[in-house]
């Protein structure tokens, strides 16, 4: 938790804004370009240098084995990709010999892979709803709402497996000590009993407790880190442009554990070019 800590976070996100902003400020207007590559990965790949400690061209020489034991994770059942995974892990652990646990290997694939992922379905979503893509442009200031929102909507994670500690009696569904329980967080997080309208994206929604990172004691402790990220690299997004709209299918990746766009190809528009331009000069 100090490793994560509230002025940790402020400075990291002070480090990154600008960042994003420069970038956003430089993607091109009413053509298509994957909104993956040229800005959501390379941004994620920043912050997980920046967080664990390690220099830009290490984090991208290391990027691709990062990837293996992402898509392990994704499809947790695939034997192949565990076994590959486990020697990935292995290979980056020399390279973050200090500091806390959350922050060496596991940190740096969580924030160069995982945090691209969150983010194209975060975004996917919202082009789905281009009204609220609108109002988020018109409001930016809802952005750390809007995320909430994205995150209950478009959460990463599909499934969680625990082993039960005691019998239970769940609802009628009796639960012996030490079965496996799945929990479908992508159904809980779209519970009507617990949210209204729970199909549709609405950043103004007032609605709380979706379970995508977490509750209680087993609540992701990078939580406040993913929040922080997701708001920090979408505001800028959001702001500099009217609308996002898909030019062409969209291209995805992973299994039963999450599925995440491997590409994003859109094309941005801002509802006034006059005033972009301007925008972009006073970036520069």
């Amino acid at each position: 938790m100090e490793a994560l800590s509230p002025p940790r976070l402020r400075a990291w996100r002070e480090e990154l804004a600008p960042e994003a902003d420069t970038l956003a400020g430089s993607l091109p207007i009413d053509e298509p370009i994957n909104l993956m590559d040229r800005y959501a990965r390379p941004l994620c790949l920043s912050l997980a240098a920046m967080v664990t400690g390690i220099s830009r061209s290490d984090a991208e020489r290391l990027c691709e084995r990062a990837q293996g034991i992402s898509a392990a994770a994704a499809e947790p059942y695939d034997t192949v990709l565990r076994g590959g995974a486990k020697s990935a892990s292995a290979e980056l652990r020399g390279y973050f010999p200090n500091g806390p646990e959350a922050l060496r290997e596991s940190g740096f694939v969580a924030l160069s892979q995982t945090m691209p992922c969150i983010l194209g379905n975060a975004w996917f979503a919202l082009m789905q709803y281009p009204q609220q893509w609108s109002l988020l442009h018109r409001e930016p200031e809802l952005t750390e709402q809007a995320i909430e929102e994205l995150l209950r909507y478009a959460g990463l994670v599909r499934i969680l497996s625990r082993s039960a500690t005691a019998d239970i009696d769940l609802n009628g569904a009796f639960i012996q000590r030490g079965e496996r329980v799945i929990l479908r967080i992508i159904a809980a997080n779209r519970d009507p009993e617990r949210f209204s309208h729970p199909n549709q994206v609405d950043i103004a929604r007032r609605d709380a407790g979706h379970l995508t990172l977490g509750a209680g004691p087993h609540a992701c402790v990078a939580a406040n880190l993913i929040r922080m990220a997701a708001v920090a690299i979408t505001y800028p997004l959001v702001q500099g442009f009217a609308s996002a709209n898909l030019a062409r299918t969209v291209e995805w990746q992973g299994g039963s554990g999450f599925r995440s766009p491997k590409s994003l190809s859109v094309c941005l528009t801002v509802a006034n070019r006059e005033s972009q331009i301007a925008n972009r000069k006073i970036r520069t």
